[in-house]
């Protein structure tokens, strides 16, 4: 029997529910099935891979073509070829080439959940899409015997929400231990040594280091293109902080230093700690330690502070009167605020610009003014009584909270306060280009 005949047939007749199956299935198990239950079974024997399928004559072992013993026959991120609609009972078209663990997750996931309600998904798969499209479309569940089969329910999203949580007993599904990722790139060395002699005149620079850096992950990420560990353990925030500091480049290192200026320690942690450089390591450490202490306090005084000070602030309804605004560039943030635009006397003669009108941004007219430099009404120009805000200045999305001026203005200090906590965590040291136009604005 093909393997993929095989696989398919177990999908279909629900073997995959079994952890067992999935285990012997995905990686080799030492010493026969257990309990008698073979149906379905898969088993190593010294010169063969043998299956417990249904014949003609009833249930028997046979022989599984192009496996290896005791190697693995099938592997979740390898292709399996060709998948035929109706294989797996959410997929509607034939595929020209699929992976194992695809197969796996829309069976024992998608279809488990909500049979062909949710589309067959290709690899890597995306748990946040698929809760996604299950949210969007999901219905509050009906009256007994009032289903209607084309609808998604909310039951049909706990059954997504089970079937996910039990993946997390499968461990032997470990993308991260790979050849590729368990050790640095084989030309770091060369790279890196060029990188330091371009920039040896500003070593000191954080410029120059956030350049130095990003090449080197640049290169890793080159190095890892197609293996199993890419974009799975090793996401954008790993690479840049601790795959960086693993393999590549330890990085700088700032300690109590003010000024924006930090020590750039070459060796890896898998070169071995620099002794030489210990000292800014540990200081580093210790202001680590301190920032998330003391002045995670100092920020949460202040939003203590925020908190009281607005605490009887409110979003009244209408518009407060002002003339005043401050210039920004429009986009689709805006949408909901309202702006000033100059009005014509005639449609004519366009060039006869006399006053201005107030022009709420919305979804159909913004492409109109997107771009484009106006004044616009803020709270920080509001002349309503009091320490309240009219709904104009504030505008549309948190006009919908009219009692929660407090916790919004808290923001301020509440990021002030996760950047001190964030303080005992690695960082991305890295650059961004910087619009003049806007920042002065």
């Amino acid at each position: 029997m093909r393997r993929y005949d095989y696989f398919i047939k177990s999908l279909q007749a629900k073997a995959h529910y079994s952890r067992e199956w999935v285990l012997r299935a995905m990686s080799v198990v030492l010493g026969d099935v257990k309990n008698g239950n073979y149906q379905w079974a898969l088993r190593h024997t010294e010169d063969r891979v043998e299956v417990y399928v249904r014949n003609e004559d009833g249930w028997a072992w046979e022989e599984l073509e192009d496996v290896k013993p005791y190697e693995i026959p099938f592997i979740y991120h390898q292709n399996c070829g060709p998948i035929k609609a109706g294989d797996v009972e959410n997929l509607t078209e034939d595929l020209p080439d699929g992976t194992w663990g695809d197969l796996l997750y829309n069976s024992r996931v998608l279809v488990y959940a909500a049979g062909r309600l949710i589309p067959y998904r290709v690899g890597p798969i995306d748990l946040g899409t698929d809760e996604k499209y299950i949210l969007n479309k999901m219905q509050d569940d009906p009256a007994e015997g009032e289903d209607d089969p084309n609808t998604l329910y909310v039951k049909h999203y706990m059954r997504f929400g089970k079937a996910v949580g039990d993946l997390a007993g499968f461990e032997v599904f470990v993308p991260s231990v790979t050849e590729r990722a368990l050790q640095p790139p084989p030309d770091r060395d060369e790279l890196r040594a060029k990188l330091l002699e371009e920039y040896k005149e500003r070593l000191d620079d954080p410029v120059a280091q956030a350049r130095i850096q990003d090449a080197l992950v640049e290169s890793y990420k080159e190095y890892i293109k197609g293996d199993p560990s890419e974009g799975f353990l090793y996401k954008k925030k790993s690479l840049n902080t601790a795959l960086k500091r693993m393999f590549l480049i330890h990085g700088p290192e700032a300690g109590f230093d003010e000024g924006g200026r930090a020590k750039l320690i070459i060796n890896s942690l898998q070169e071995g700690i620099d002794i030489k450089n210990y000292p800014h390591m540990v200081n580093s450490l210790r202001a680590g330690s301190f920032y998330r202490g003391a002045l995670t306090a100092l920020a949460g005084e202040d939003v203590d502070l925020m908190g009281r000070i607005f605490q009887n602030a409110r979003i009244e309804p209408g518009f407060c009167g002002t003339n005043d605004t401050y210039e920004v560039k429009i986009d689709k943030r805006r949408i909901g605020r309202t702006i000033m635009v100059p009005a014509v006397t005639s449609s004519v003669d366009r060039s006869g610009v006399t006053n201005y009108k107030a022009v709420k941004l919305t979804e159909e007219n913004i492409g109109e003014y997107e771009g484009k430099v106006f004044g616009m009404f803020s709270p920080m120009f509001c002349i309503t009584p009091r320490s309240d805000c009219c709904e104009v200045c504030m505008g549309d999305k948190l006009s919908q909270y009219p009692d929660s001026v407090g916790s919004m203005v808290a923001e301020i200090p509440s990021t002030m306060m996760a950047r001190m906590m964030g303080s005992a965590h690695a960082k991305e040291l890295k650059t961004t280009p910087l619009d003049i136009e806007n920042f002065l604005r």
